[in-house]
């Protein structure tokens, strides 16, 4: 797994506002970040509605 970096040591900023829900458009709140290799996971929950999200970007 990659390790978690708290936010002074990233070498990514990856920002998402709201929930992508229709109807919901609660804010999200970041959970964790991973940054590992050639891939950058982000997980977010929204506030309003509680779903969880994953996002994976490779870099």
């Amino acid at each position: 797994m990659g390790e978690e970096i708290k936010n002074g040591n990233r070498q990514f900023n990856v920002e998402m506002k709201k929930c992508i829900f229709k109807g919901c458009q609660g804010e999200l709140e970041e959970i964790s970040y991973y940054e590992r290799n050639n891939w950058i996971t982000v997980e977010y929950q929204c506030k309003k509605c509680k779903r969880k999200f994953t996002v994976k970007i490779e870099t």
